[in-house]
């Protein structure tokens, strides 16, 4: 039985290079993607194909950001339901090698999270 499904892209996470920006605010979030020409191309030949005349661009991409989501959590199941029952235990139950970080390693991430947006504000103005 033979399929008439087209690719329209095969996705190689190897060849990506896109460069995201995220910006968050305590009830928003802003995602950013440099794309090189080619990739634009692909998008738009993929968005003149399949997004209905009546939906927005950005209707399109979050769509296809969230159906992105839905398949990367269903593959990632399937590899947690087919990895030993051992490994499984130790990651459902959250025991891992790592330590647990010690309250200095905290503060400081949390200071450089702080500096960094302190910047990214700076930059911005």
């Amino acid at each position: 039985m033979t399929s008439n499904k087209e690719v329209f892209y095969t996705f190689n996470p190897e060849e990506i290079n896109w460069k995201f920006t995220v910006k968050e605010s305590n009830r928003r979030m802003k995602l950013y993607i440099k794309m090189t020409k080619a990739e634009t191309e692909q998008f738009k030949a993929l968005e003149d194909a399949a997004k209905p005349p009546e939906m927005s661009k950005d209707q399109f991409a979050k769509i296809l950001f969230y159906k992105g989501i839905d398949s990367f959590m269903a593959q990632l199941t399937e590899h947690i339901n087919n990895m030993p029952k051992e490994e499984r235990d130790k990651l459902v139950n959250g025991e891992n090698d790592r330590p647990e970080p010690t309250r200095e390693e905290l503060a400081a991430k949390g200071k450089a999270m702080l500096e960094e947006v302190k910047e990214s504000n700076g930059k911005e103005n």
